[in-house]
């Protein structure tokens, strides 16, 4: 067969290093190859190993199960506990690889629990982050009544059990405005900081620093402004 009717094949991709790769699906292994080469060796073909994995062939265009992969000799990161999820830890844990869910290039979790356990991890985080968010829009909005902010970027991580605020920044346009947005941002100091407690901080490009002071100054108080 020739050209577009080759049919696709399934091949293991490993970076050589790391050990770290996946399947992929390519016409033979050069491709395979080269395509792995790209997305796990920065292109560097020198740099990965090739070999056929006829179990995966008949899920090309499809999710691949990583119940499957595991039976095969391949580990993954539980999303929920952070366990190796291999199969001696199935083992273990008296599971069977069909507990296991996800697939090659999804979150992977051990089993239902833990899926369960990730999600609610996720929308304890997503919830702080929102409130945040939210807060710091209305802290504009207070300061700038016709401003329109904009809901920027907000992380979290988890401290000693909890979830904590690291970071949040909000955007918002004013008149006269000809490079970025002015922002209200804060960001947790770091361990080595001597400053133990960090005010929000109001900031605009340097270009449009004399427009944002202008905007400023015909509202009740102006707040101190930072080149950024």
């Amino acid at each position: 067969m020739t050209g577009p009717d080759k049919p696709m094949l399934a091949f293991a991709v490993l970076e050589e290093d790391e050990n770290t790769g996946g399947i992929i699906y390519a016409t033979s292994a050069v491709a395979a190859r080269r395509l792995g080469a790209n997305e796990y060796a920065d292109g560097d073909f020198s740099y990965v190993r090739c070999s056929r994995a006829k179990w995966a062939d008949n899920y090309f265009g499809k999710a691949l199960p990583v119940s499957l992969m595991i039976e095969h000799g391949w580990h993954f990161e539980c999303g929920g506990c952070g366990r190796r999820v291999d199969s001696d830890m199935l083992w273990e844990r008296q599971l069977e690889p069909e507990d296991v869910i996800g697939h090659q290039h999804s979150i992977v979790y051990c089993d239902a629990r833990c899926e369960a356990h990730g999600a609610l991890d996720r929308a304890e985080r997503d919830h702080l982050q929102k409130r945040w968010l939210r807060r710091f829009a209305k802290i504009v909005k207070r300061r700038f009544p016709d401003a329109d902010p904009v809901h920027c970027h907000a992380y979290a991580s988890r401290s000693a059990n909890r979830y904590r605020l690291d970071q949040v920044t909000v955007e918002f346009d004013f008149p006269g405005r000809e490079y970025g947005m002015a922002t209200l941002s804060w960001r947790r100091p770091a361990s080595y900081e001597k400053l133990k407690k960090r005010k929000p901080t109001w900031s605009c490009s340097n270009g449009d620093r004399e427009a944002f002071e202008t905007y400023a100054a015909a509202t009740r108080r102006q707040p101190e402004v930072q080149a950024a």
